[in-house]
């Protein structure tokens, strides 16, 4: 079942990234309610953070350079407005329990807020993704201002696909020739 192609402009990567997670997942961390929490602290000084990305709960892009991006969040059935992107990591999994993604700044992990007003929403019919995420430059002459990311993501279906992403792949559209 596809859904409608979000154009999301003007995202800033804080603290050097972008996080694309179904909030409602997070409640299945096992901390507790995360409201509030310094969730960037606990998944990268444990192992809970390789644990949130590999159920599916959070996608992370990490070592953005600084500057505003065009986020696409797309279904694989979906043409893509570019092509040839500089960079690509397929192979991560999604799960969308809530039929709403929120996009946000790495930042935003350390005090989380859910509701923030900041957060970017998009709409996705629930189930699992396997998601591929693409880095484009859009301008060569100028990679921090004219560059986007697309997650683009095939489903979805009822039962969790294999995850096959390496979350060291480097994103980074200005360092990555």
């Amino acid at each position: 079942m596809a859904f409608p192609t979000v154009r999301l402009e003007e995202c800033f990567p804080e603290l050097f990234g972008f996080v694309l997670l179904d909030a409602a997942g997070l409640d299945d961390v096992g901390v507790g309610s995360p409201v509030g929490r310094n969730l960037l602290q606990l998944f990268s000084t444990s192992d809970r953070g390789d644990q949130v990305v590999r159920d599916g709960i959070a996608i992370p892009v990490l070592n953005v350079e600084p500057g505003f991006y065009t986020v696409l969040v797309r279904h694989a059935h979906s043409p893509s407005p570019w092509q040839d992107p500089k960079v690509t990591s397929a192979g991560w999994v999604l799960h969308v329990r809530s039929g709403e993604l929120l996009l946000c700044g790495l930042g935003y992990l350390t005090k989380w807020t859910p509701d923030h007003p900041r957060h970017r929403r998009v709409s996705v019919p629930p189930g699992w993704y396997e998601v591929e995420v693409r880095g484009h430059l859009l301008d060569p002459e100028d990679p921090h201002d004219d560059a986007a990311y697309e997650f683009v993501l095939s489903g979805p279906t009822g039962t969790q696909p294999a995850f096959r992403a390496h979350p060291d792949h480097g994103l980074n559209l200005v360092d990555n020739d």
